[in-house]
């Protein structure tokens, strides 16, 4: 992703914590709002339980990998 595209997301998560009081309950209550009304629009799936953790040692590029298929084994996304 551009280092662009990272700043104007950085500053859209900054102005709704601003709106939120920077106050963690809210921020998080805020987003709990928002992705009820997306899971009302039906424009979206979400998953019914959490994903599973992260085995230890590995990757969730890696996890996520496995899961549909894809590898990518560059140097880059092997945290």
């Amino acid at each position: 992703m551009a280092d662009e595209e990272i700043k104007i997301i950085r500053q859209v998560r900054h102005e709704i914590s601003a709106e939120c009081g920077h106050d963690v309950d809210r921020v998080v209550a805020y987003y709990r709002r928002v992705q009820e009304e997306l899971k009302r629009s039906g424009r979206f799936r979400f998953a019914e339980f959490p994903a599973s953790p992260v085995p230890s040692g590995t990757s969730e590029r890696a996890v996520g990998a496995e899961t549909n298929g894809l590898t990518d084994r560059s140097p880059a996304h092997g945290r």
